[in-house]
């Protein structure tokens, strides 16, 4: 990013008249040297005219004093335009009377006392003057060049009009040396603009975000302090593209910076007077404004609908949403605190399912500490072996045995009791102990299901993240198989669509690489997706099972007994077998058994138990419908086995 350096802009001005008023110490000491060898002069000679420029230096001195006084009381980020000139002014006067007034005590000296040793500390004084000038100024090269002509012309003439051998070769010498500083002065100036420009290149790319041109987070921490101390209210809105890391792996870098700049501009055009706005991650962006909660939320709002729409990029239409949080003014004690608060509030849309923002509250502080609790908690209950199984029987309605059982993992935490899997299940997944979590499911669920009959199956949930390419899925199903002995084809793998989001190719080569162990797939939740007759046709699954949510709607609405016997049509075709969760009461029983179903699963027939619980009942037959008509006819069902059993 280049910054455009003119001498002509304000801020550069600013730079070159802090650059003239740089260095008083130096002019300090120079004045007083010079006046020194005045007054030493005077002394030699008694001249009345030496006591008279040593005078004249001391006012000079007094003067550029007191112009430096006069620019340290002006802030020049605010000055205008006729302040700069000024100082600019003030520092020219200072520097050519000074000139002028060294000239002068040479030539005088020169002239008047040719032979005698004052002549030598003119000449010295002078000289060292010149040679001093050519490295000084150079943000005003003008200021230089007429140094340099009011004290070597001048001098030079002086030296040459003694006609002294020794004099013409000096003389020569401050002539050479004059025209060497007179031609690089504008060398140097350049050389100045270079390394203000380098200078200011790099003040800009150290605040600014180099892809979308806003604040970065340095940048933003700066203006936001100088909003806190000025004492505006500061309201902070913090903004997360969702999923943005996949949009920039699959589509390209170019694709997600021009995606960055997409949402920066729109961002811009929301924002109002004396709002402030910053790239502050790779993804992340924030806003502080002097808004108050209600004016906050309504600007989040209007930004959750902007920024979610559909937007061409490199000829793709490409659609992504934002996560917002909002830390309301006076949430926190401090600048640091409020950014907390913010993140915490990002952190709660995320959870509550993206593309919405939430305004902290001390209520979200509070389930936001208890759940970073829990999360220690929960990596403890792993190490201390607090986990456990619960099985439900899943029922073949025709014989009304067992054929399967799914497998449930329950934590039983010494101090909160049961924690459900709602709470403990999500956290797991996103602290990536999912993983340890599930693997040990699996083992434990085949390890248990070795004591049942042979014909009884086992089905483990799997989630999502244990199809992450750093876990390695296959291969802990293949090793617990091989350990166990079980047979592969007694072991089904639940899975829903959430787990084909991010990477649906790399998860359908896992399955498919699973159902190559002979270990069985089932889609689970099927009816409450998007997506899932899609799914059928291209997954390599053996089950679907019926949402327990699409379920409860069986035998109340005509519509969905006709979607019922419709997915029962579409599974016999496609040779799936059909399994039907949640089922509760007698009436959902008799209408589901009207169609042809492989399972049934609910608290009709069995809660879910331990596995303690469940090996004295495994090989126990329920009642269900079909089975009660014919024992009726045959007059042989024995009273109190459904009660018993359920």
């Amino acid at each position: 990013m280049i910054v455009d350096v003119h001498e002509n802009d304000s801020a550069m001005k600013s730079e070159l008249v802090a650059a003239l008023y740089a260095t008083p110490g130096t002019i300090f000491i120079g004045t007083v040297t010079v006046a020194a060898v005045m007054a030493a002069s005077a002394l030699l000679t008694g001249d009345l005219t030496f006591h008279v420029m040593a005078g004249a230096m001391v006012a000079i001195g007094l003067f550029r004093y007191l112009s430096h006084r006069h620019y340290k009381g002006i802030h020049l980020g605010s000055a205008s335009e006729s302040q700069i000139g000024t100082l600019e002014n003030l520092a020219m006067a200072g520097a050519w009377s000074t000139a002028a007034l060294i000239s002068g005590f040479g030539c005088y000296a020169i002239l008047r006392y040719p032979y005698e040793p004052v002549a030598a500390l003119a000449i010295a004084q002078t000289i060292g003057y010149l040679a001093g000038i050519s490295g000084r100024n150079s943000s005003r090269p003008v200021i230089t060049r007429v140094q340099v002509l009011a004290a070597a012309t001048p001098f030079t003439l002086a030296l040459l009009w003694t006609r002294d051998p020794a004099y013409l070769v000096i003389g020569l010498s401050v002539l050479l040396t004059t025209v060497l500083t007179f031609s690089s002065a504008q060398v140097i100036h350049e050389i100045f603009l270079a390394r203000l420009r380098t200078m200011r290149e790099l003040e800009h790319l150290a605040v600014n975000d180099t892809i979308t041109s806003l604040y970065n987070r340095r940048g933003f921490m700066r203006e936001i302090r100088h909003m806190a101390a000025s004492g505006l209210p500061v309201t902070l809105i913090s903004i997360d593209i969702d999923r943005f890391k996949s949009i920039n792996d699959s589509l390209g870098h170019d694709i997600g910076d021009a995606l960055l700049q997409g949402f920066s501009e729109t961002l811009i055009a929301e924002l109002g007077v004396g709002d402030i706005a910053a790239r502050t991650g790779g993804d992340e962006f924030m806003v502080a404004t002097p808004r108050d909660a209600e004016g906050a939320s309504a600007l989040a709002a209007r930004l959750v609908m902007m920024l979610a729409s559909q937007r061409v990029i490199g000829g793709r239409h490409i659609t992504a949403t934002a996560s917002m949080g909002i830390a309301p003014a006076g949430c926190a004690a401090s600048i640091d605190e409020a950014l907390k608060c913010v993140d915490i509030a990002l952190y709660r849309a995320k959870l509550d399912g993206r593309n919405r923002f939430v305004m902290y509250t001390d209520a979200i502080r509070d389930e936001h500490e208890d759940g970073v609790a829990l999360e220690t908690e929960l990596r403890d209950a792993i190490r201390r072996g607090e986990f456990e199984l619960h099985f439900q029987p899943i029922y073949n309605p025709r014989s009304g045995t067992a054929t399967m059982a799914e497998a449930l993992l329950r934590w039983r935490h010494p101090r909160r009791g049961m924690v459900s899997p709602d709470i403990f299940i999500p956290l797991a997944e996103r602290t990536g102990l999912i993983t340890v979590l599930g693997s040990w499911v699996l083992g434990e669920a085949i390890r248990t299901a070795l004591s049942w009959p042979r014909s009884v199956g086992v089905s483990v949930n799997v989630s999502a993240r244990q199809f992450d390419h750093g876990h390695d899925i296959v291969g802990v199903v293949e090793a617990l198989l091989r350990m166990s002995g079980i047979e592969p084809q007694r072991l089904t793998i639940e899975i829903t669509e959430s787990s084909l989001i991010d990477d649906p190719d790399h998860v359908v080569s896992r399955l498919v690489a699973l159902r190559e162990l002979g270990v069985r797939i089932a889609l689970d939740d099927f009816g409450t997706g998007y997506s899932s007759l899609s799914y059928l046709a291209h997954l390599p699954i053996d089950t679907i099972k019926i949402d327990q949510a699409f379920t409860q709607e069986i035998g109340t609405s005509r519509k969905a007994d006709s979607l019922m016997n419709a997915i029962a049509q579409l599974a016999h075709d496609l040779k799936l077998r059909l399994i039907i969760e949640g089922v509760e009461t007698q009436e959902q029983l008799t209408v589901i058994e009207k169609h042809a179903v492989h399972g049934i699963q609910g608290y009709i027939f069995a809660r879910p138990m331990t596995a303690d619980d469940l090996l004295p009942m495994i090989g126990n037959r329920v009642a269900t419908g079909r089975m009660g008509s014919a024992r009726s006819r045959s007059g042989s069902r024995k009273p109190g086995r459904y009660s018993q059993v359920a």
